[in-house]
């Protein structure tokens, strides 16, 4: 007998952490943050305590409470069984998308991590840059260890600098079967708005079971999500788990929209155009980057974009632009004592505005300043969220400037809130309203009822939805509605 237990997922968008067990072999299908849940408690102003966050998340029902998967370290260190034997066999990463991989930083090192390498890219990202201090997916940094001093006299507490271990990631290949215990899993590349997503075939003891993670039919590789669907029906499937995060939505925007109404606000204008969109979306980046060329601009990035574009290259992905590219130019913003750009300091101060994997593309040549941008705004295409609008100060946007959101909606009362805050920001520089031109990175409704039919499991569990009551409009079907931490057995 198989069974599936939710931890996350379950009427909601994100936070998946699916555990299947088959004739003694466990796994979980991701191992996701629930944006919704963790905001319930925490905020900016009130962090979770690291040092009583395994405890505190189990707690609070972020975290499943289960014996021998949690890293020892922080096990130790909270009183909580730390000898105890590793009891999983291996997580499964669709993609990186913190939804899907931001509790992976609280397993055991010694958990097999599968991924595809555009994924593992994405992970190298967050745990170089470690913004939340909760992002070790790559690398392992033991915690709450003393250790010798070098001098020999006394102990100092262990840190980064005194060295990191690595966790046991794995990554497939796309169309290659491989092993995890009693089953076998095939990887399929999918179409999402992150690089590398996956959608899973794993042959059970009682029928294969689907995992679509996310994937959406209308991107610009479209036909990996169709590929994925014919291979996935061919299969025969006792069991599907369908994504549903736009289930209540008919139609979806491509990217060829995103770029052709952009350039609607950008073609012939003298001002800066800035756009807003998901940091680590190499497809839209893509996007803006075709729009700024077309247009007669260079694209502006930021670093961590920068970064992600050198690790991506590394990881053989082929497509887009380098972060060296003639038509690109990399931000820095100003940091600490705000050097950047000055010249009566010294370059080594400058420096130390900003941390170690920062200071990177300091010697580039295709590095620009605030400075640079607000004189010859018309040439330029800026990437810039909404935690870096107080740029805006130093950039000064003219008249004819737009700045565009390409992200999605707000759609909780806390977004709507910020949204108020990001307004305000808008109309003091003249920039409001922002021009909304967005691609989502998730199947519209048809498009996902499609998707099931064509596959046609026996048995269809709705994850990753705030609207599983619209999958009932599948007439004649065997659907299954989740509940958080309940078992269900095929």
């Amino acid at each position: 007998m198989v069974s599936l237990t939710f931890y996350g997922g379950v009427d909601t968008i994100g936070g998946n952490k699916i555990l299947l067990e088959d004739q003694g072999t466990k796994i979980f299908l991701d191992f996701g943050m629930n944006f919704e849940e963790h905001a319930n408690y925490f905020t900016e102003y009130m962090p979770p305590r690291k040092c009583n966050c395994i405890k505190d998340f189990i707690h609070l029902g972020l975290l499943p409470d289960l014996n021998g998967i949690y890293r020892r370290d922080y096990c130790k260190h909270m009183g909580l069984d730390c000898e105890q034997e590793n009891t999983v066999d291996g997580v499964l990463i669709s993609h990186a998308h913190i939804d899907h991989v931001g509790y992976v930083h609280f397993l055991r090192k010694d958990i097999p991590i599968h991924v595809s390498a555009e994924t593992r890219a994405v992970m190298e990202m967050f745990s170089r840059i470690g913004a939340s201090g909760f992002e070790e997916f790559t690398d392992f940094r033991p915690s709450f260890q003393l250790i010798a001093k070098k001098t020999g006299e006394g102990m100092k507490r262990r840190t980064a600098r005194d060295g990191k271990e690595e966790r046991d990631v794995r990554t497939f290949e796309f169309g290659k079967k491989f092993k995890i215990g009693s089953l076998e899993v095939m990887p399929c590349r999918v179409d999402h708005s992150l690089p590398g997503a996956t959608g899973f075939i794993i042959y059970t003891s009682e029928g294969p079971l689907i995992y679509t993670g996310d994937l959406r039919f209308h991107g610009r590789h479209k036909e990996w999500s169709y590929e994925f669907v014919e291979k996935a029906a061919e299969a025969k499937p006792a069991v599907m788990l369908s994504e549903g995060t736009r289930i209540g939505e008919k139609e979806a925007r491509t990217e060829d929209y995103v770029q052709a109404e952009s350039t609607k606000y950008i073609k012939g204008k003298k001002g800066l155009a800035i756009a807003n969109f998901p940091i680590r979306d190499s497809e839209r980046l893509l996007t803006f980057y075709n729009t700024a060329v077309s247009n007669g601009r260079k694209l502006v990035i930021e670093y961590r974009q920068a970064l992600l574009l050198d690790l991506l290259k590394e990881h053989g992905v082929k497509g887009l632009p380098e972060s060296t590219d003639d038509n690109i130019r990399v931000f820095y913003a100003k940091k600490s004592w705000g050097l950047v750009g000055r010249k009566d300091f010294p370059e080594d101060q400058i420096e130390k505005d900003y941390d170690t994997w920062e200071r990177t593309y300091f010697s580039r040549k295709n590095i620009i300043d605030a400075k640079e941008i607000s004189t010859h705004q018309k040439d330029y295409v800026m990437f810039m969220n909404y935690f870096q609008l107080n740029n805006l100060f130093d950039i000064k946007p003219i008249e004819g400037s737009v700045h565009i959101r390409s992200i999605c909606e707000p759609f909780s009362e806390d977004m709507e809130l910020d949204q108020k805050r990001i307004d305000n920001w808008l109309r003091l520089f003249k920039l409001y309203p922002e021009q909304r031109i967005h691609s989502s990175g998730h199947a519209c409704g048809p498009a996902i009822f499609e998707m099931i039919k064509k596959i046609n499991p026996k048995t269809l569990f709705p994850i990753h939805t705030v609207k599983p009551e619209v999958f009932k409009e599948l007439k004649d079907r065997n659907i299954v509605y989740p509940s958080y931490g309940k078992q269900f057995s095929f």
